[in-house]
């Protein structure tokens, strides 16, 4: 008799992680999905030692597949498990919502008075870009015409993107930004991060920001918006969200140059979110990414 080989997660390539598919399922935390693609990609695992990898019985492991279990899991020891027994890649450990293996750069300290690098300037003929994170103001509150349910939805999805892309972030003292570090330092626990500093002064939060991030919001929100705007900054609102958000998405609707950085495909998205969260926080990874590899003028 043949005993079968222990599969070795060790040996999955990073492609696999990579996946739209994978990412996808990793996202949703649908665990049904996952395991399914896992099982199909590789042959040599069976659904015993998927079991055994995880720390599941069986029987979790068939019903999930088949469709019989909830497939989307919320249980932070459930994904633990599974990410550790199938020893995923940072990048995939933050797509779950948990915490890196490694150390991740995250940065909120008081603002300079310098100004930001400029990423694509060039020392000399075939200089590499300048590698340092991009800087995000994340601004808004939850003032009384805002949607809470979409920034509830939207502060977690921001703060996996902010440790996905080792983002520096500044914000106020109070509202939606102080919201996403507080999800961060309690949900991630990412060594070397200690202390969230809010800014005190709008033109604090935004002077050293690359791109302002904006969900719900008041006057105060406004006034961020504004000195983002005289100050040459990328505005992106989600204007399901409500409040200042929502009124500036429809004052750029009407006036081009506040959002002539974007194409008017990427601005229509933003108000085309199915879900806000989620598909918001694609939308502004696809921005930031983008711009910050295009040449420039």
């Amino acid at each position: 008799m043949t005993r079968r080989r222990v599969f070795d997660p060790g040996a999955v390539p990073v492609v696999f992680w990579r996946r739209t598919d994978v990412q996808d399922s990793l996202a949703h935390r649908d665990v049904g999905r996952l395991f399914g693609l896992f099982l199909d990609e590789f042959s040599d695992c069976t659904q015993t030692q998927l079991a055994l990898l995880t720390q599941h019985d069986r029987s979790d492991i068939s019903n999930w597949v088949r469709g019989t279990r909830q497939g989307r899991v919320s249980d932070i020891e459930v994904l633990t498990r599974i990410a550790d027994g199938l020893q995923l890649p940072d990048q995939a450990r933050l797509m779950l919502g948990l915490a890196p293996l490694g150390p991740v750069r995250l940065s909120t300290e008081p603002a300079s008075s310098h100004q930001p690098p400029d990423r694509h300037s060039k020392d000399g003929p075939g200089a590499a870009p300048v590698s340092e994170p991009v800087h995000i103001a994340i601004c808004g509150s939850r003032a009384p015409d805002t949607d809470a349910s979409v920034i509830d939805a939207t502060v977690g999805c921001l703060a996996r993107l902010v440790m996905s892309l080792g983002c520096t972030v500044s914000h106020g003292p109070v509202g939606v930004g102080i919201e996403v570090m507080t999800y961060i330092a309690d949900q991630y626990r990412p060594p070397e991060f200690d202390l969230a500093l809010g800014r005190f002064g709008h033109r604090n939060v935004i002077q050293d920001a690359e791109f302002v991030v904006v969900l719900g919001g008041a006057a105060g929100t406004q006034s961020e918006i504004d000195l983002a705007l005289s100050m040459g900054k990328k505005v992106i609102a989600l204007p399901s969200s409500g409040g200042t958000a929502r009124r500036f998405y429809h004052q750029a609707a009407r006036d081009q140059r506040l959002r002539a950085w974007m194409s008017d495909e990427q601005f229509a998205a933003l108000n085309a979110c199915v879900v806000a969260g989620e598909d918001f926080v694609r939308i502004v990874e696809h921005l930031i990414t983008k711009d910050l590899g295009a040449p420039s003028d």
